[in-house]
């Protein structure tokens, strides 16, 4: 299992397990980000593909920003790398449940 992570703003540690995969946005399925302005309804989704975490952006009006640059493809990302949706800094961990087996 694994666990989305906000880290900045009004849900700085705000936490969301998933183990397939998580839509990221405002309109509340998944990760919600009711009180993020710049995010989509439906912004990104976070899939786990041959244990790899992959980022894709959901045709969102303001991008989904890794290392600095809008990404345009599915992109892998790393435990614990940041990134960003709408003003959202997010990253994804092991969940804490995992940790404690």
């Amino acid at each position: 299992m694994y666990e989305l992570e906000a880290m900045n703003g009004p849900l700085d540690g705000k936490r969301w397990s998933f183990s397939r995969d998580i839509t990221i946005g405002r309109d509340g399925e998944g990760a919600a980000l009711p009180t993020d302005r710049a995010a989509s309804r439906s912004h990104a989704r976070v899939s786990i593909v041959d244990e790899n975490l992959v980022l894709a952006d959901l045709g969102s009006r303001n991008g989904t920003i890794v290392d600095g640059v809008a990404i345009e493809t599915a992109t892998r990302v790393e435990l614990g790398q940041p990134f960003i949706v709408g003003r959202t800094m997010l990253c994804i961990r092991k969940s804490s449940e995992d940790l404690k087996a």
